[in-house]
Order: C-alpha cells, then structure tokens, then sequence
C-alpha cells in the first residue's frame, strides 16, 4: 500500500515537473483528442474518399480519425478540363495544382486541420499521360509547357497487354508520356515538391505499372524515390506478360522504389469471401520477396466499383458486408496496408460525379475495431489460417476472425498457442470470447466479424530473465517509479539502480534514458497511446 501511495505521489510530481517541456499531453494544444494512429503512413490503413471534395473530407477528420485510419486518400487533384464524370480527374491538362475538388490553400488547410488527428494525407497523382485521345492527339487544354513532341512516345495505342514495352509505352485511351525524358520526370518531380510544401504526406501513383522502370532505361522512379513522401503504386494485374519470373522481378524492382498494389489477391480473396468458400493462399507478392510492408491491398477500389462490369466494375452490385469481411481480413495482416473505399451514391460510371460526398460507412463498429487492431498489433508476430468456417488473423495479442456465415457459434484453431489463452470481449458485438492453448470460441454477431485483443504485453513467465521496457526500476512493472528514476537519473541525481536496469527504460531507443522517455511512460501509465511497445518484454 505504502508503494503504491509514494508512486502516486511521486507521479503528481513529476507529471508537473515535465509538463511544461515534455510536449506530450492527453489531447494536442488546441484540444483536439489524441487517437493514437500510426506516426507513418506505411504503418497503418488507408480511407479512400473518392471524389469528395477537400472541405467535406475535413469536416470529417474527427470521424475519420475516431475510426482508426492512418491515412486519408483524395482523388486527383490536378486541373482538368472535363465535365463533372470521376473519370476526368484521371485525364489531367497536366501538373497543375487545383480544380473543382479544391485549391492548392484548400489543400494545405486540410493538411494542416489533419495534422491536429495525427492523420496523414495521401493524394492520387497521375503522371502517365494527360487528357486527348486514344491516337496520341492532345486535348486543347493541355498545359503549353507540355506541348512538345519529345514529351510523349507517339506510337500509338496499346493491343497488347502481355507486350511489356507497348505497356509502359503506348497509349492507353490517352497520349502517353515520355517517361524517360528528364524534362517530364522534372516537371512531376516539381508537383510533388509542392505538395509536401502543403503538408501532404504520401502519393499514390495512378496506373504506375505503364511507367516504365530503372532496368528498362527509365529513370523516373529512382528519381521520385528521392523525395520524402510516402509512396505506392497501382498495378492492376500483373505488370506485363504471363511469365511469372519476368513479372516478380519487375515487382520485386518497384517495390525498391515505391508500395504496390496487390489486385491479385484482393481479387481472389473477395471471390473466396463472396461465395463461401476457402482461399488457402497468404498472398501473392508477398510469396515472390516482395515486402509486406510495402504491399497495399484492398476489399474494394474505385476501379472495381465505378467501372462498368466489363471494365472491371466487379464489386458495385455487391453487399457492403462482403466487402467489409474482405477488408477484415487484409487490414489486420501483419506489415501491410488495406484501402477502405467510400462507395458513391451512384453505381452506373456515368452517373458518378466528383465533388458527390460517398458513403460513411468506415465509421462502422466493424471497420473501427479492425483499425484499431491493427494499430495496436504493429509489430507482433501473425498467423493466417482458414478453420472452422472462418478466416482468421492471429496476433500474439489477439486475432480477428471473419465467419463465411453470421450470427452463429465459432470454434478456430489456435495456431501454435499464438493468441494467449484467457477471456476476451469482442469489439464489434461486446460477446465473449474465451482462448485456450489450442482453441478460440465465441459467438459471431450478424457482421460476421469479431475483433478481440488486449493492449497488455504478455510475458511469458517461465523465462529465466525477463524485462520490461520502461522498467527503469527492475521492479517487473511499469509505474511511476520507473518515471522518477529515469528523472532523477536525466537530471543526474545519483540513484542506487544499475545503469543496465536504468536503460531499460530507453524506450525511443534514443540511445539515451531522459525526460522524453519518462513522459511516455507517463502516457502508458495514463493509458494513452503509444508507439513504443512500453511494457513489451525484452528477452535476453
């Protein structure tokens, strides 16, 4: 009684010591809550709101960040001079800065509001070709800095889509630019200059895979690499061809650049969760060396919904909840990312509009508590299997599970021990969940997704030397000891603990035990967010 009394004493003190240099606090300096995402953009999901403008997407950052995504993805936002259908934003005058979704300052008030959430801003850039036609002729509102020959291949359209050079080279509906000439990679590199002089934090490069890549004499990527910002590619498909080594390598070789998308298997799960059935697979590029943190998936994309049925608008006609199952799934793997999309409120191509505000169904129980977990499980070791009528994700503290029915009973394996064995509380339906050794039980709500998990570091008792991180006091336990030994320690007032012990409490891995590592202890104490695994073991 008599610790626990001195560590809230000693806890008032030093939280009022650190306040006024610390910078860390239970809300941000203007009030606004601190939600606890991901401080990269690689480290957590992605909200696609297709088509809205700038101003709704900022009225609904509370929302947005309440729900648990990292990221928010705008639609393109370089001038235009189509009529109100989406697809024009996709046939660009040229590298431009604003059009009807908002302004370059609209841009960089929505940046600035969404640092205040601790949320990123990724915009949809197109870089392969400009507005005109499917011959190669411009359009007449094409930049005139743009209008030269040199710019663009001029060879035609595409007929192939296994011939690699047509696919990074001819046009596909539009004129196709030189990506290869420095005065185009130059210009696209000057765009993105200014959007990170905005604020934004991330590109996603639109049909990426007809660019071609350092191997095949372009420079383009190596030379957008250089620019701060987080950045992913679409590939829809394979990159060219059906030869299976010629497409890993030319995988495997953007990914040195940018992100990718995987299609593949976002296409074959949704069909698997669709109809029922089992999709034994883990992933597709993933199995030829391409890094999970560097793979972008998706339950659903702008292309599979807005596109008509033969131009790949498979999912339009489909149920939210299929959709919402797939997304559990791919959005709390270990490493890699999952895009949410906001569906429209149309479904036929022509009748979709920009500036139309979609669907805010992401704010969702379901949605959320995938968002989460998945924030709360970076860096812990993952299982994928498919038991018992369910796919299930297993953490090494928790697991998601996705029933092929709803509403009903579940009893799934627990994979090598991985999820510890207790009582846990659903997140979507508030049921009970109770894990042993070998088995995880429950009842699935009408959703058919259940997330359980804890926050707490699990330590395994049986081993000899267990320690904590932040237990600068050797003690076993994060507390507000830790918090003043690390002061004492900063401030060096000599204190009777082992520096090895002290060091323990290094949890920036800063190299350095001082003010900045007591106030996140002091968060963890608090139970605020964290980044740092603060009370994680440390074995050895």
């Amino acid at each position: 009684m008599m610790k626990r009394t001195i560590s809230v004493i000693l806890l008032l003190c030093v939280l009022l010591s650190c306040a006024a240099i610390s910078g860390f606090s239970a809300a941000a300096a203007d009030g606004t809550a601190d939600y606890g995402l991901p401080q990269n953009c690689k480290d957590g999901n992605i909200l696609h709101c297709f088509d809205w403008t700038l101003s709704q997407i900022k009225q609904e950052l509370p929302n947005i960040a309440e729900a648990g995504f990292t990221s928010v993805q705008t639609s393109p936002l370089q001038a235009h001079n189509g009529n109100a259908k989406w697809y024009w934003l996709y046939q660009p005058n040229g590298f431009t800065i604003g059009n009807e979704l908002g302004s370059y300052d609209d841009l960089k008030a929505l940046c600035a509001e969404a640092d205040k959430y601790g949320i990123k801003i990724i915009v949809d850039v197109v870089a392969n070709h400009v507005a005109g036609s499917n011959s190669g002729t411009w359009a007449s509102s094409v930049e005139s800095s743009l209008r030269k020959t040199e710019y663009f291949h001029n060879l035609g359209p595409k007929t192939n889509d296994n011939d690699r050079f047509e696919v990074t080279h001819k046009n596909i509906g539009m004129p196709d630019l030189n990506s290869e000439h420095i005065d185009v990679q130059n210009m696209v590199y000057a765009m993105l200059e200014r959007y990170k002089a905005a604020g934004v934090d991330g590109i996603r490069w639109d049909a990426a895979k007809h660019i071609s890549l350092p191997s095949e004499d372009c420079a383009f990527w190596s030379k957008m690499a250089q620019i701060d910002l987080f950045q992913y590619g679409e590939i829809l498909n394979n990159p060219a061809g059906s030869s299976t080594s010629v497409n890993n390598a030319l995988m495997t070789e953007y990914a040195q650049y940018i992100g990718v998308t995987d299609s593949v298997y976002s296409t074959d799960l949704f069909n698997a969760v669709k109809s029922g059935t089992s999709l034994k697979s883990q992933g597709n590029w993933n199995k030829y060396g391409v890094a999970a943190d560097r793979i972008v998936y998706w339950g659903e994309s702008h292309d599979t919904f807005a596109n008509n049925a033969n131009e790949g608008g498979f999912t339009k006609n489909v149920d939210q909840n299929i959709v919402d199952k797939v997304y559990a799934v791919l959005g709390s793997r270990a490493g890699s990312q999952a895009l949410y999309f906001s569906r429209p409120p149309q479904k036929n191509k022509e009748s979709i509009t920009y500036g139309t505000k979609g669907s805010t169904h992401f704010t969702s129980k379901e949605i959320a508590a995938v968002n989460r977990f998945h924030n709360a499980m970076i860096g812990t070791e993952e299982k994928y299997i498919y038991n018992g009528g369910c796919y299930s994700v297993l953490r090494s503290r928790g697991a998601v599970l996705v029933s092929k029915s709803s509403d009903l009973d579940v009893s799934v394996n627990n994979s090598n021990s991985l999820v510890p064995a207790g009582t846990y509380i659903d997140e979507v339906t508030g049921n009970t969940f109770t894990v042993t050794d070998t088995k995880i039980k429950g009842h699935i709500g009408t959703t058919g997704i259940a997330v359980i998990y804890t926050d707490e570091p699990v330590v395994d008792p049986t081993e000899s030397d267990v320690r904590l991180l932040g237990d600068a006091d050797g003690s076993g336990e994060v507390d507000a000891i830790d918090v003043a030994v690390i002061m004492r320690f900063d401030a060096q007032i000599p204190v009777s603990i082992d520096v090895d012990s002290i060091m323990n409490g290094d949890v920036n891995n800063d190299k350095e035990t001082d003010v900045i590592d007591a106030t996140l202890i002091q968060r963890y104490i608090l139970t605020m967010p964290t980044d740092y695994g603060i009370g994680m073991p440390i074995i050895g």
